[in-house]
Parts: C-alpha cells; structure tokens; sequence
C-alpha cells in the first residue's frame, strides 16, 4: 500500500519547522504533491535551522569526528539559517525506506522544484548536495548575513475552481 500524501505533506510541515519563508513553505509542499502525482515520494527531512544547530552540523566531522562531514556552511552561511532551504530524500512506496540511488526520480524531483524557483544542489559544482533545494531570490548568504531578505514570489498556480473544464 503507497504512503499517503497527507503524511508525506503531514512529515514536511513538521521536519521543516516554524522558521520557514512562507513562499518557500508554499513551494516545497507543491513540490510533494507534483512528485506524488508522477508517482515520487518525497519526504522533507529539514527545513529551518537555527545558527546553533547549523553549528553543531557544521561540527560533525570536524569536531566529532566518528560522523562524516555532511556540511561546508558555518553558521549563517547556509540558506536554512534563513528559512529558504530544504532538504528531502526520495521514499519507497510505504514510505518506510529512504531510497538514496542517484537515479531518474532525484532528477525528476529536482526539475519539478526547479519549475517552482528552487536551485537544486545536484547542479553544484564544488559540493554536489542532491538533497538540497533552496531559494534565495538571488542573494547570497553574505547578504543575508547583512539582513537583507528575498522578495520572493510563489510561482504555484492553484486551479480555478469556476473552471469546470470542457
């Protein structure tokens, strides 16, 4: 039996947190249906990260070394000190395995969130980051850091409900 959207959606609002920028709270969530819908199952793992928890990720590794480095962010550095970033894995069809081979559906998922205005970090260079989905509106965390915020605008389109089709 499939997971539920509901749960997967239900998971997000709650892996995400508070902290997260409206628009791109907006955005992730159509990114679990649109995925659903072509038979993806996208779970959200994170979203919000305070400055202190960036810095405990930022730690492992380093300074608790009998975890592997999973960041190159300090704290301040990263989109989801700002709540502009999520990160997500690809589920199994019960929702009870993380699927983590690189394969069609990771690319899938990411031209989906990349319709939506999200940059996936797939498609970085130095640091290929495939569970990575941010928006930033085009300002970097330097400017974030300095306190300016995106002004960023959803690009979900929901259907006209006076529309009933032909």
């Amino acid at each position: 039996m499939a997971i539920k959207l509901q749960t997967l959606l239900n998971r997000a609002k709650e892996n995400m947190g508070s902290g997260m920028n409206p628009v791109v709270n907006e955005a992730i969530l159509e990114v679990v249906k649109l995925a659903y819908e072509v038979g993806i199952f996208v779970q959200i793992t994170a979203g919000y990260r305070s400055f202190l928890e960036q810095k405990e990720l930022y730690e492992q590794g380093r300074t608790n070394k009998s975890k592997p480095i999973v960041t190159y962010a300090r704290a301040g550095q990263s989109l989801h000190n700002y709540g502009l970033a999520v990160d997500f894995v690809i589920v199994s069809d019960d929702g009870k395995r993380t699927l983590w081979t690189e394969d069609e559906k990771w690319t899938r998922v990411a031209a989906i969130a990349k319709s939506l205005g999200f940059v996936w970090g797939g498609d970085f260079e130095l640091f290929r980051d495939f569970p990575h989905l941010g928006m930033s509106g085009g300002l970097s965390t330097r400017d974030l850091q300095k306190g300016l915020r995106p002004n960023l605008v959803s690009k979900v389109t929901f259907p006209n409900p006076c529309h009933k089709g032909d």
